[in-house]
């Protein structure tokens, strides 16, 4: 007696339909499920739907000793499950899917060819959830599928780490060419950091200023020791934004009321994101 002879097969509670045309099985688990649930799905299903044109006494599918067998790297009864639910009732929220549920329900409908619209979906699903991924697992689920707005994400993401914290398997997950262009990227926004911790912008002095070399070396003061402090910290160094944010609840000495012009820094606020 052969090992698959040996196989419990059962019905699923909730989708095996007496009145279902065809019979699937995941696993150990038996489907039988109508025409009208994946009609939408025409790379999946069309050869299936065809039997009974071609050979309309064909009993493929349709009786429990010709069963369709599903298979797949990361399929399984809850993914199957997840993918019914879909097409016989309506979308979860994308908070109610798991972060495996979304990477098992991606690789689904990209090997299965799934429409369109569900791959659509389960892309905003992950997008929406993106802070809840490694910025190089994203990468890793947009190039394995090919799917760009994830990339975008998970890059942009990803040159907010700094190099430092960047562990091998990451670089596995995003690949050597995506790594690359990361340190190159990182490289210039480090350098950058550098620059405007360092060179304080330009002030503009108010009529009532009477001390400009004074007022200058004050503002070059509380810029290195305000800026420079909360960009370059090597314990807990900000983010551009959240330093600029910081920096203008600063008091700032002689030059309190003097209007500054560092409209050029908050300009450049969202590069270095």
């Amino acid at each position: 007696m052969t090992e698959s002879a040996l196989v419990t097969v059962t019905c699923h509670p909730e989708f095996y339909f007496e009145n279902g045309m065809f019979i699937f099985q995941v696993k150990n688990t038996l489907y039988k499920l109508n025409h009208n649930i994946l009609v939408n799905e025409p790379k999946l299903f069309t050869d299936v739907f065809s039997l009974g044109q071609y050979a309309p006494d064909s009993q493929e599918g349709k009786v429990d000793g010709q069963l369709i067998i599903l298979s797949g790297k990361n399929l399984t009864v809850q993914t199957f499950d997840l993918f019914i639910k879909f097409k016989f009732m309506c979308p979860c929220p994308s908070t109610k899917y798991s972060l495996d549920d979304l990477e098992n329900l991606l690789e689904f409908v990209c090997h299965f060819q799934c429409s369109a619209c569900m791959l659509s979906f389960i892309t905003s699903c992950v997008i929406e959830r993106a802070y809840f991924f490694h910025p190089s697992e994203l990468i890793y689920l947009s190039i394995e599928y090919k799917i760009q707005a994830i990339f975008k994400r998970g890059f942009t993401r990803l040159c907010k780490v700094s190099l430092t914290k960047i562990k091998k398997s990451h670089c596995v997950q995003m690949g050597m060419d995506t790594y690359v262009a990361y340190v190159y990227v990182r490289s210039h926004l480090d350098e950058y950091i550098c620059t405007v911790a360092a060179e304080f912008p330009p002030i503009v002095h108010s009529s009532s200023c009477q001390d400009h070399k004074g007022c200058a070396k004050d503002w070059a003061a509380v810029w290195w020791n305000g800026m420079g402090q909360l960009l370059l910290d090597g314990r807990n160094p900000q983010h551009l934004d959240k330093a600029v944010n910081h920096f203008k609840g600063l008091q700032f000495g002689q030059c309190f009321e003097t209007l500054f012009q560092i409209s050029a820094i908050f300009k450049t606020e969202g590069a270095a994101k």
